[in-house]
């Protein structure tokens, strides 16, 4: 019976979502219907304004608007540009130069903006343009753009990793400090890709080089755009690995950090800018908390009605290797995200994997590494990776198709590295023993 309701409440939401409802709108109105037919009726729904109330006043969720915050200041402050023209100029002479300067600065962008679509907007706003003038191909340029913004919810800050460690109860500063070594291998396994790709097409063809000479001065010049987001980065993640803030102090700290550094070093902070900065912080926090309140009511739904637990017991108690349980979890997120945005496959399927992860014994912090993997995976596969028509908005010129072709490489490297850190749970939980 469990299963059937289960099964129902899924399907009711998918048709909701396929209408056009908003994610949270479709989330409760699944929800409370669920409650008023199987639920226990009208009287189940006294329930529902405590969980909604404390779903979205936690202290740990005070991060989320404020990483929200951070990555408008950063996009708008400049930051961006100058980090991309210094990385550039330091890899000057490597092959594919531009293409790993891309990726190796939507990486540190990643470790300030906590959002896939700020990184990927924040870089791709000056990158393609930059790759064209020099001979790179479109595919190529816009592909390295896609995937390098997917590294945003990969690489700690990750409103991502927030929305599931809240879903999940688990910790923001541990999860944030999993993603690391995971998100670096793959930033490394992305800039080889493009190295190795260069070369290649370099034994057929000219190899798009930049013809301008840089020198050492020019080179040690660079660094000094570097130098203040790097302090940035060490104000963030270095707060919480050593222990003096928890994810939400090192928000606020970021925030205040992020302001001193475009309104007072960059002096780029008009009143105006200000203000829509704020506008655009507000819109994308309310949408983001719209849609955990929503997730936890629909989760307290799900166990209210025993669907979950029953669903979970379920799974655990099939006669199959828990290994092919893991990849049917995975080729079901990997599905999802050709059709649904991230925060919508976790907060929809988090109450249904998060018990059966449980069963199993699986470690729910590296879990959360995988579900962020599979989430990038979303972003640049059709028809409805985000990153995809982020970069197509900065370079309207170029079709959909030539974007997704260049990008679909990227989506094998995240299979690769999703393997990897599935045989290798400890790359994912090497560094959160220190985390408190």
């Amino acid at each position: 019976m469990e299963i059937w309701l289960g099964l129902a409440m899924f399907a009711a939401l998918i048709a909701c979502l396929a209408i056009g409802i908003p994610v949270a709108f479709s989330l409760f109105g699944v929800a409370i219907v669920s409650l008023l037919l199987v639920g226990g009726g009208v009287d189940a729904l006294g329930l529902v304004a405590p969980t909604l109330w404390g779903s979205v006043t936690s202290f740990t969720l005070t991060a989320v608007p404020l990483f929200i915050l951070m990555g408008a200041i950063i996009s708008a402050s400049g930051m961006g540009s100058r980090l991309y023209g210094s990385l550039a100029t330091l890899l000057h002479g490597v092959p594919g130069g531009l293409m790993v300067a891309t990726t190796l600065a939507c990486t540190v962008m990643a470790a300030v903006s906590g959002s896939s679509v700020a990184t990927a907007g924040a870089i791709g706003r000056f990158s393609v343009g930059e790759m064209r003038r020099f001979g790179y191909r479109d595919s190529d340029s816009c592909g390295a753009v896609a995937a390098g913004g997917t590294l945003g919810i990969l690489i700690p800050p990750s409103i991502p990793m927030i929305v599931y460690g809240i879903v999940a109860e688990q910790s923001i500063g541990k999860l944030f400090i999993a993603g690391i070594v995971p998100g670096l291998i793959m930033a490394a396994a992305f800039m080889a890709y493009q190295v190795r790709a260069a070369l290649r097409r370099a034994a057929v063809a000219p190899m798009p080089g930049e013809t301008v000479r840089v020198t050492a001065r020019d080179r040690l010049a660079a660094l000094q755009y570097v130098a203040p987001i790097v302090v940035l980065i060490w104000i963030i993640l270095g707060s919480i690995y050593q222990g003096i803030a928890t994810p939400t102090e090192a928000a606020a700290l970021g925030t205040l950090a992020s302001l001193l550094l475009s309104g007072v070093i960059y002096r780029e902070l008009t009143l105006r800018k200000l203000i829509v900065i704020l506008e655009d912080a507000a819109r994308g926090s309310v949408m983001v908390l719209m849609i955990i309140a929503g997730a936890m009511v629909f989760g307290y739904v799900m166990t209210t009605t025993q669907v979950a637990p029953v669903i979970s017991r379920t799974v655990a108690g099939l006669d199959v290797s828990p290994w092919l349980i893991f990849i049917a979890i995975n080729l079901l997120l990997i599905f999802l995200g050709c059709f649904m945005e991230t925060l919508s496959i976790i907060v929809i399927t988090a109450p249904i994997l998060i018990p059966i992860v449980s069963a199993f014994g699986w470690d729910l912090i590296w879990f959360g590494i995988i579900l962020t993997i599979n989430m990038e995976m979303a972003l640049i596969t059709p028809p409805v990776g985000l990153n995809l028509f982020v970069v197509q908005g900065v370079v309207r010129d170029v079709p959909l198709e030539k974007i997704i072709r260049g990008a679909l490489p990227y989506v094998l490297i995240m299979i690769a590295v999703l393997a990897l850190v599935a045989v290798f749970p400890q790359l994912a939980t090497g560094l959160v023993g220190k985390v408190r």
